[in-house]
């Protein structure tokens, strides 16, 4: 895909300009933009297809400059069957994934310390014992570790008490991910949510108030939460 034309024609699309006001009318971030400016990243089909189609916008003309920026019969079919490929193409690399790691496990490090699903919370380094983990939770090994929740600010979001949470340091943190984000050098566990511009953690319990991240915060996301462990039994 043509990246730097791919952009230039959303920013047509959306009557914006810039990566700041893409992001905004996107409900993304400035640094995500950025990289499909750049190649470093593709935005995914799903989140193509929830954003500009309800907008009327042709996507195979987002995606390709062919054709008219307003969709018709002739192109949305034309999108459909590319579409489909793309699904099944999808399908047959994760099969075969699956199959080239079954039985395959890596080790992940699993922290001593609790991360907060409540109110943020002091942490440590030291490392409790390794989670061998079957090769296709972890897609960045050297950047993935485990560490427990404590709190209930997330049950909402399926995070309990004692859980462990696997949390990939690598992802670049989008909208509405699960995340490990530091405040002031505490740490909690939170969903981010970013909306024109503004950040704020959400919790997934209505007991709790979202946190306003504001300028003279130290904040930083330190990571996305891939996978929730329970024991059940």
């Amino acid at each position: 895909m043509d990246n730097k034309g791919f952009v230039e024609r959303l920013e047509k699309a959306l009557n914006v300009k810039g990566n700041k006001e893409l992001a905004e009318a996107l409900g993304s971030s400035a640094t995500a933009i950025s990289n499909w400016r750049t190649g470093y990243s593709n935005p995914k089909l799903e989140f193509l297809l929830n954003k500009i189609e309800p907008k009327g916008i042709n996507l195979h003309w987002l995606l390709t400059g062919e054709g008219t920026m307003e969709k018709d019969a002739d192109s949305q079919e034309h999108l459909d069957k590319r579409i489909k490929v793309m699904e099944e193409k999808l399908r047959y690399l994760i099969d075969r994934d699956l199959n080239k790691t079954e039985g395959k496990v890596t080790a992940v490090p699993m922290y001593l310390h609790s991360i907060a699903a409540g109110h943020p919370a002091d942490s440590t380094s030291s490392i409790e014992k390794h989670l061998d983990l079957p090769v296709y939770m972890v897609k960045n090994p050297a950047e993935t570790y485990a560490v427990r929740a404590v709190g209930d600010s997330m049950t909402g979001s399926g995070i309990e008490e004692r859980d462990i949470l696997l949390v990939d340091t690598a992802i670049e943190a989008q909208h509405k991910n699960i995340v490990i984000a530091s405040i002031n050098g505490e740490q909690t566990v939170k969903k981010l949510w970013i909306e024109k511009g503004n950040i704020s953690l959400v919790p997934g319990n209505g007991n709790y108030l979202p946190v306003e991240i504001t300028k003279d915060m130290d904040f930083r996301v330190l990571g996305v939460v891939t996978w929730v462990i329970r024991r059940t039994a």
